[in-house]
C-alpha cells in the first residue's frame, strides 16, 4: 500500500512542473490510455502544459480516451519537459522510441501497478497489489482534491474495466467493484464504455483473429495452448501487432489449459511473447527470466530468435513452472 505522504510528495512534484510529459508502455491499452486521459484532464485545470507522447499508436478502440486528438507517436525530437511521468510501467524494455525523452527529462515520476520496475525516478507511485493503475491515479487525484466529475470517471473506469478483463480476474475484490460503483455515481457509463471497447473492432482484425484461433495448438499435455502469430498472416489479413490485443485470451478458454502462450513475429529477428495463466501458476517469472516484466498471471518479454526457437525456450520453462505449482499444491 502506498502511503499518503507519497502521494502528496507526487502531486508536488506534478505542480510544481510548469511543463509535463506523460507516457506509457508500446502499444497503449485501456489501462495506459484511461489513466493518462484522468492525470492529463486534472493537470490541464492546474494550468501546466501537458503533452501525451507515447511509443506507439494507440489503437482505435481508445479513441474516446483522447477526445481532443492530442496524443503524440514519438519520433521527433523534442525540448526536455520539467518532468516526464511514466504512467503504468516501470521498464525500459516496455519504452522503446521514448527512452532519450526520459533519460534526458530532469525529473521522472512513475505510477504503475507491474512489479518489475528498472527506470530511475526520483518519485515514485508502485503498488502491484491494485488491479490496475487507474486506481493510483484516481486516490492521487483525490488526494490533490481534484474534482471526479463524469468525464474523469469515465476514464478511470475504462483503465479499471480493461485491467481486470471487465471485473473477471482473481485482482477484481470487494474494494476494486467498490471503486467501479463510486466511478457509475459519478457519472461513468458502463454500457457504453463496453461498446467503444469491445464492440468497436475492423473486420480486419477478426479475420486476424479467426486464422489465429484456427491456429491453435496444445502442449504439455493440454495444459498449455500456445497460439502464434506470423508476418504471413498479418499480410494476408492487413493488420499489424497493434491488432493483436487481448487476443491471447482465446487460449484461456480451452477446458484443462493453465498457461496460453501468444508468440508475434516481431519482423526484426525477435518475437513477442505474451503469457496467461489460471491461479496458481506464477508466469510472470517466466516472462522475467527472458527479460520481460508484468503480473504473476499476466506478463510478457521480447526474445531473439524465430518463433520455433523461441516457442522451444518458452515451453521449457512454462513446463518448470507448471512443475512448481503443482510442487505448491502437494505441500
Amino acid at each position: 500500500m502506498i502511503a499518503r505522504k507519497d502521494y502528496q510528495r507526487a502531486i508536488e512534484e506534478l505542480r510544481k512542473a510548469d511543463r509535463v510529459v506523460l507516457t506509457t508502455h508500446v502499444k497503449p491499452d485501456g489501462d495506459a490510455m484511461g489513466s493518462i486521459a484522468a492525470l492529463r484532464r486534472w493537470l490541464r485545470t492546474e494550468g501546466k502544459r501537458v503533452e501525451t507522447i507515447v511509443p506507439t499508436p494507440v489503437p482505435t478502440r481508445y479513441a474516446f480516451l483522447d477526445p481532443d486528438g492530442t496524443v503524440q507517436v514519438a519520433g521527433r525530437d523534442a525540448d526536455p519537459p520539467d518532468l516526464v511521468c511514466l504512467v503504468d510501467t516501470g521498464t525500459w524494455q516496455q519504452l522503446a522510441g521514448v527512452e532519450p525523452l526520459v533519460k534526458g527529462a530532469p525529473r521522472v515520476l512513475i505510477i504503475d501497478h507491474h512489479r518489475t520496475q528498472d527506470v530511475p525516478a526520483q518519485t515514485a507511485l508502485v503498488d502491484a497489489d491494485v488491479p490496475a493503475t487507474a486506481v493510483l491515479v484516481h486516490d492521487l487525484l483525490v488526494e490533490a482534491g481534484a474534482a471526479i466529475d463524469a468525464e474523469t470517471a469515465t476514464y478511470l473506469f475504462a483503465g479499471l474495466a480493461m485491467d481486470t478483463d471487465w471485473f473477471r480476474l482473481p485482482t477484481s475484490g470487494a474494494e476494486t467493484l467498490r471503486l467501479a460503483a463510486r466511478l457509475v455515481e459519478a457519472g461513468a457509463k458502463p454500457h457504453l464504455i463496453y461498446e467503444q471497447l469491445y464492440w468497436n473492432n475492423d473486420l480486419t482484425k477478426m479475420h486476424l483473429a479467426g486464422l489465429a484461433v484456427a491456429g491453435l495448438r496444445p502442449a504439455l499435455g493440454g495444459q498449455v495452448m500456445v497460439m502464434r502469430l506470423t508476418k504471413a498472416m498479418f499480410r494476408q489479413t492487413g493488420t499489424d501487432a497493434d491488432d493483436t490485443e487481448n487476443l491471447i485470451n482465446e487460449c484461456m478458454k480451452i477446458r484443462g489449459v493453465q498457461v496460453g502462450i501468444l508468440l508475434t513475429d516481431g519482423g526484426t529477428g525477435d518475437v513477442r511473447v505474451s503469457l496467461r495463466s489460471r491461479p496458481g501458476t506464477d508466469i510472470l517469472r517466466v516472462a522475467e527470466r527472458f527479460g520481460g516484466g508484468g503480473h504473476r498471471y499476466a506478463a510478457g518479454a521480447r526474445v531473439q530468435g524465430t518463433l520455433d526457437t523461441v516457442e522451444t525456450q518458452i515451453l521449457a520453462a512454462v513446463g518448470q513452472a507448471l512443475d512448481r505449482s503443482e510442487e505448491t499444491e502437494k505441500t
